[in-house]
């Protein structure tokens, strides 16, 4: 009979899932962050920035049926991971990361008759937010230095949802964010770590971040 090796419960996550897990938890934060900018300047467009972040959630257009307007809102997805070389011993590993960040608008919200091109201009101009909070310098290393070794946004693509309510008119941008990392530290051994605070919600997905 085998004897198991693993004696304790292996309960901790994997540096992926603590990278994932920030990615939103630094958007929350920053997007809220956003907001309450655009109110104190009295923006008239400050609704745009008021942009709901969750986490592995692949059907949000399921609030719109229940007769609530959710967007703008921006979908977290871990697709892949893979080890590329350089590794530094048999147990430490150099990955790369590839997430989805799928952007809904919508621009039904407004009078007019074109929503279809309003919503396309509200999911770019979303994009063009999260770019700016994901490319901004002191997020380089995504607070994670000594776990992930750099970050980079790769692609942006338009698109149309496949399963949306054919009375809403929402649109799609999906940016696709390459992160380089190292799986198999102790994330205790980051240099400078700064998770930040938040939690999922079971329910959804939702990031919740208290201030």
């Amino acid at each position: 009979m085998i004897e198991c090796e693993c004696k304790e419960l292996l309960s901790e996550p994997d540096n992926i899932e603590y990278i994932r897990d920030q990615i939103g938890a630094i958007l929350s934060v920053e997007l809220a962050n956003q907001f309450a900018f655009a109110q104190e300047a009295a923006d008239p467009n400050a609704r745009d920035y008021n942009i709901a972040v969750y986490i592995e959630n692949d059907d949000p257009l399921q609030y719109v049926d229940g007769g609530a307007n959710p967007f703008p809102l921006v979908n977290l997805t871990l697709v892949g991971s893979e080890k590329t070389s350089g590794s530094t011993n048999f147990n430490k590993h150099r990955m790369s990361a590839t997430f989805l960040l799928d952007v809904y608008a919508t621009g039904n919200a407004e009078s007019g008759e074109d929503a279809g091109m309003r919503a396309s201009l509200k999911a770019w101009k979303t994009a063009r937010i999260l770019r700016n909070v994901l490319c901004a310098e002191n997020y380089a290393y995504l607070k994670m230095r000594g776990i992930v070794d750099g970050r980079d946004i790769v692609k942006f693509e338009a698109g149309n949802p496949a399963n949306t309510n054919a009375a809403v008119k929402v649109k799609i941008v999906r940016i696709t964010l390459n992160v380089d990392y190292i799986e198999g530290v102790a994330i205790s051994e980051g240099e400078g770590l700064e998770l930040v605070d938040a939690k999922i919600s079971d329910k959804d997905g939702r990031v919740l971040v208290e201030f």
